[in-house]
């Protein structure tokens, strides 16, 4: 069973790794691969075979109902479901997903059932789960920022099935459908957030309660995130794994003892198998309560893996129904191998069957407890700093206490508030305030613990080939006890922290315009230092690129200060994440054309003339001049970098036509460079003709939105670069564009698109 599923997961992963998918001839490759399980040693590489195709042919499925592209940003009627409960991101912004039945598009309409996630703007009042509507929507299809090291919101909404993105139009033709079925388990979970809505009680942990029964985590506060990451905790906010194993075991054990109390029922079915098929119905009923979401399925087919070993009197060890549920849910979804939760659960899972299996011992309930946190959190290393490039030290510490608290006092209490809210609103609701209560009660160990200058490893993206030796050093250096040699696992764990990612070549430059969107953000690595100029804008209270974008990339090149903070001007989507981004790094200097609008004191205005030479490279502001006026785009800092030979990059933030024609009458002989940041994301109002002339770059590339609504960069820009055979580049379809420049005269600049890179069979072309 092992080979078999290492096997099937091969082709599952392989799959994932396509730029596109297989064309429909290479299918004639499963009736070969099913002929060869006469021979049983060629099953494993015809379950390798197989896991490629399944995988291909759900893929092929899940993205037929993809948005016609020609439909982007046409208003469009569409009727169907309201999925799940709306999310409240600002005060006139609500998010929810959409179920669509049919779709007119000016024409008639049609059969479409994409699943969409839209933003109401206050279009419509109220909107309720499993209400259906007519809606006139525009949509556009799943596009993301395309960045090293950051989230990929574009393979998150594919493995969610989430076909297009939009927003409500306010419009008459807006209006509630009454006919057709109603989701029950929608209102239900719309009904228990009306009565957490109602209640009075204040604790700042009930917006936790509320993500552990509905799985609605909108109320918990940024500050209580960081507390949770920095503490290893955060699984504990989210209806997976732990708690729908810790349900259905509660009820295992509730039931068999009821059962066995009665001789005519045990007669007639043994209590353990009663008990086990009660388990599968409260992980389900739980699952569902929290909106069925893809880690509450995983842990429901993994409860249902080990209840039907019960059931079907064939007890299996935790390794074999490790693997059967993996196969169980590739089988189901095998793109549930693009989760970052998927590989954390099972990962997780696997640890422990590797430190229980077999394993007899003297020692006490409390040191195996706490021994297995320390052994898990040391064992998780390689998985959270691939994926997050962080762990938390005091993991151990915090789920020593928070795992056993959370599952066995605030879950069941918040559970049965729930039950008893169905019938008796204002006992639940003291049921409730209880585990509220509860949870408030371990909040100061979890906040002094993420206080520690010590809680939180941060460093860079291990390179992939660390993995390896690194999962064998683990499983080396949790042998048995007795076995000799178990230290030597710790020296294959240490290239996972010891090799670093490349650097820039003394006299190089690496520059890194980052997708943001609609703004700018550039990282300039040295050979030993940083440079950031600009960090993109801030779209809420919560969320900004400084800590989405420049923060994780950073992180992901090992960079660990930033030499220089450069903040060209005032406007958001140059400034609005800098906030985000001081408050993770330390800063050694920040010049700004606006320093007054910036928290740190220190923070010194651009002036021309200002120097200075890392590693062999000459930096020079060019403007503003010490007597200049400017204010607005106008005002912003123009930088000038330099390498050996006269290779340069120029980064001229939002000016426009008059300081271009400054820099003209001022700096004439110091504007060309080989690479220019183009002014203003492209507007009309930049790049003239004769600032285009003097700087006569090679590489143009232009900070703009994927179809922002501004349509930069303007096509006469483009033409007018495109005229003196300047290559031009674009972030919002290119992804994050890194330009290396060498040390010789002779080199040319080298580019690299990450989203090119990156290409994968889901992605928009």
């Amino acid at each position: 069973m092992l080979l078999h599923t290492i096997a099937f997961f091969t082709g599952v992963l392989t799959l994932q790794f396509c730029t596109t998918l297989p064309p429909v001839y290479a299918y004639l490759l499963v009736p070969a691969a099913l002929l060869l399980f006469r021979w049983p040693r060629a099953r494993i590489p015809a379950f390798l075979v197989l896991g490629f195709f399944w995988a291909a042919l759900r893929s092929e499925m899940a993205l037929a109902p993809r948005l016609d592209a020609n439909l982007a940003g046409k208003n469009l009627l569409v009727e169907g479901v309201v999925l799940d409960i709306p999310r409240k991101i600002s005060p006139r912004k609500t998010r929810f997903l959409f179920q669509p039945e049919r779709l007119d598009a000016g024409s008639g309409w049609v059969d479409y059932r994409g699943k969409l996630r839209l933003s109401n703007y206050a279009a419509i009042e109220a909107l309720h789960a499993g209400e259906r509507w007519r809606l006139l929507v525009r949509l556009k299809q799943p596009h993301g920022f395309s960045n090293p090291g950051g989230f990929d919101y574009e393979r998150w909404l594919f493995e969610q099935r989430i076909m297009a993105t939009g927003y409500i139009r306010k419009d008459p033709a807006n209006r509630r459908l009454q006919d057709g079925s109603i989701n029950i388990i929608a209102v239900l979970r719309h009904h228990l957030i009306g009565i957490f809505n109602a209640m009075n009680d204040h604790r700042p942990t009930l917006g936790m309660v509320r993500a552990l029964t509905v799985g609605d985590r909108s109320d918990i506060s940024p500050q209580q995130w960081n507390t949770l990451r920095a503490t290893g905790t955060s699984h504990l906010m989210a209806i997976s794994g732990l708690h729908i194993s810790l349900v259905a075991g509660l009820i295992f054990w509730l039931a068999r003892f009821g059962w066995s109390r009665s001789g005519r029922l045990a007669e007639r079915l043994p209590a353990r198998k009663a008990a086990a098929v009660a388990a599968i119905i409260a992980a389900l009923a739980y699952a569902l309560l929290s909106g069925f979401n893809i880690p509450a399925r995983r842990a429901v087919v993994m409860v249902a893996v080990v209840m039907l070993a019960i059931v079907s009197d064939r007890y299996s060890s935790l390794i074999q129904a490790l693997c059967l549920a993996v196969f169980v849910t590739l089988v189901i979804d095998p793109v549930a191998v693009l989760s970052v939760g998927w590989w954390l659960s099972f990962w997780a899972v696997a640890i422990i069957a590797w430190l229980t299996a077999g394993r007899y011992g003297r020692q006490g309930v409390g040191y195996r407890w706490f021994y297995m946190h320390i052994a898990l959190a040391i064992c998780m290393l390689p998985a959270l700093l691939m994926f997050f490039q962080q762990a938390s030290l005091v993991a151990p510490l915090a789920n020593f206490l928070a795992v056993p608290w959370v599952g066995m006092l605030v879950v069941p209490v918040a559970l049965l508030g729930t039950l008893v809210a169905l019938t008796n609103e204002m006992a639940g609701q003291a049921l409730l305030g209880v585990s509220a209560w509860l949870l408030q009660l371990l909040w100061p160990w979890l906040d002094w613990l993420a206080q520690l200058d010590f809680s939180l490893w941060q460093q860079h993206q291990p390179l992939a080939w660390t993995l390896l030796p690194a999962v064998f050093g683990l499983a080396v250096l949790f042998m048995p006890r007795g076995l000799p040699g178990r230290w030597t696992g710790l020296v294959m764990l240490l290239p996972l922290f010891l090799v670093r990612p490349d650097k820039p070549l003394q006299g190089e430059i690496w520059v890194t315009l980052l997708d943001v969107g609609q703004g700018l953000a550039t990282v300039v690595q040295t050979r030993n230092h940083t440079l950031v100029y600009d960090t993109g804008p801030r779209f809420s209270r919560t969320f900004d690129t400084g800590q989405a974008v420049v923060v994780p990339f950073l992180r992901h090149q090992g960079i660990r200060r930033i030499d220089k903070l450069i903040i060209s001007h005032g406007d958001n989507d140059h400034i609005g994440g800098a906030d985000s981004v001081l408050a993770a790094y330390p800063v050694a200097s920040l010049l700004s054309g606006v320093p007054a609008k910036l928290p740190d004191s220190s923070a010194e205005k651009c002036r021309s003339g200002d120097q200075w030479r890392w590693d062999n490279v000459a930096f020079s502001i060019l403007h503003p001049g010490p007597a200049s006026s400017s204010t607005g785009n106008d005002a912003s800092c123009v930088l000038r970098i330099e390498v050996p030979g006269g290779q340069g990059v120029l980064l001229t933030g939002d000016i426009e036509a008059p300081s271009e024609r400054a820099l003209l009458q001022n700096l004439p002989g110091f504007l060309a460079a080989d690479v220019l940041v183009a002014p203003h994301h492209g507007s009309a109002t930049s790049s003239s003709a004769d600032f285009v002339k003097a700087v006569s770059p090679e590489i143009v590339l232009f900070p703009a939105g994927y179809q922002n609504r501004y349509k930069f960069p303007k096509q006469v820009v483009v033409e007018r670069y495109a005229a003196i055979g300047a290559e031009t580049r674009t972030t919002g379809e290119s992804g994050a564009i890194t330009v290396r420049l060498g040390t010789s005269t002779a080199s040319l600049p080298k580019t690299s698109l990450h989203r090119e890179m990156q290409r994968r069979y889901w992605q928009s072309r």
